[in-house]
């Protein structure tokens, strides 16, 4: 039974009792609390406790909860504590300052109980293995054992069978493998995340494209039936898809004008340099990630890049982002053109079904194109000024 400290930190009472309740769903954890309602006390409380994780609400009167970050990790013994940062769905900029201050997970609001307790089990689980180890081998769970309550000292004292410490040993051992692998997907999810930013400052694609990218893909893949585990990897995995874009020549990727036809091959290039960079990675993340980068200018019909798929044999991670990234192009402004209206849009990307995009990706999209534009409206862009045009032109993505 792990028995953990936990901070709350909210200045709604009522969040905070919501809270304690979802704790108690925690499996084999009994946890203390304390809770606070101000940065400040809960900082002080900080400078002479010290506990397992801490859940920390954004938005709070006087210092934030990016400022309560910041502070706590000056603190002795802090560096390695969990930090959860409680937000909005849509303030990307307070995650990035959050994470810079050095927030280790985030939950948005409104809570899900079953999200919240998985993530603080987890989070739990790696912190309290390694404050102390080797109290697993002497028998207890996870969990910090007190002055006043010494480990026994052999296996026979807690009634165990001969061997018991050679089993505990292999469990401790199979727990870190798993803790580790946690730790690295988390790892590699930052990297995602920063390389994909990366790519956004190369071109006239916006952060923002990115994120909704990533959300109708995911939305497209589960609704084409794939499990929970794929979808939160394409989720992750799709804003990679232009992160080649870093290796072309700026006069050819910031050109306003047409390209020549020997600065599309160049363009063209883009998908295989994703690709380079990211095939031999030992992150499933970033295999995926470089599977899209490489195949989501394949056409349904064979006539795409670079290598001329046809139909299944395109991945289908390629195809799902294909008709993401296409879709949102269209609906979006950039400095060379208008955006489309919903209906031509959509009519241009039923007309190429089959052809350029595959006919089951188009079929979800149309089907949930209201969930679509919901999340065209959560990260929309600021208005950019358009250049003006009598008619929209399909953007036949680069």
């Amino acid at each position: 039974m792990m028995n953990p400290i936990i901070l709350l930190l909210d200045d709604s009472e009522e969040n905070l009792v919501l809270l304690q309740r979802m704790l108690k769903g925690l499996p084999g954890v009994e946890a203390g609390t304390v809770c606070f309602t101000a940065a400040a006390k809960a900082l002080d409380w900080c400078r002479q406790h010290e506990p397992d994780i801490c859940v920390v609400d954004f938005h709070m009167p006087g210092m934030d909860g990016v400022t309560f970050i910041t502070e706590a990790r000056k603190l002795p013994g802090f560096k390695g504590i969990p930090m959860v940062m409680v937000t909005g769905a849509a303030e990307s900029e307070v995650r990035r300052r959050a994470l810079a201050s050095g927030a280790t997970d985030f939950l948005t609001r409104p809570v899900e109980p079953e999200e919240f307790r998985a993530r603080l089990h987890n989070l739990l689980s790696l912190r309290l293995s390694l404050v102390n180890p080797l109290d697993k081998i002497a028998g207890s769970d996870f969990g910090r054992r007190s002055e006043a309550t010494p480990a026994p000292s052999d296996s026979g004292a807690r009634g165990e069978p001969q061997g018991g410490g050679e089993q505990r040993v292999e469990r401790l051992a199979h727990d870190v493998e798993l803790l580790a692998r946690q730790t690295l997907e988390r790892e590699h999810e930052l990297i995602i995340s920063k390389l994909s930013h990366l790519s956004t400052t190369r071109d006239e694609e916006t952060g923002n494209h990115m994120h909704r990218v990533a959300h109708i893909s995911r939305l497209i893949a589960a609704e084409l039936g794939h499990d929970t585990s794929f979808c939160d990897m394409i989720y992750l995995a799709a804003p990679m898809h232009d992160i080649g874009k870093v290796g072309i020549p700026d006069k050819i990727l910031l050109k306003p004008g047409k390209l020549t036809a020997e600065e599309w091959e160049i363009m063209k290039t883009h998908t295989t340099i994703g690709y380079e960079v990211l095939k031999d990675s030992s992150s499933p993340l970033l295999r995926m990630g470089a599977d899209i980068a490489h195949s989501h200018h394949e056409k349904f019909n064979g006539q795409g890049y670079p290598l001329g798929l046809v139909g299944e044999k395109i991945p289908i991670v390629g195809r799902i982002v294909s008709v993401a990234d296409e879709l949102d192009a269209l609906l979006s402004v950039r400095p060379y053109k208008q955006a489309w209206n919903l209906r031509d849009a959509l009519e241009q990307m039923y007309r190429e079904r089959g052809r350029h995009f595959d006919p089951g990706c188009i079929e979800v999209m149309l089907r949930h194109i209201d969930a679509i534009l919901e999340i065209q409206q959560q990260f929309a862009d600021e208005t950019l000024p358009a250049v003006s045009e009598t008619r929209p032109k399909w953007r036949g993505v680069a």
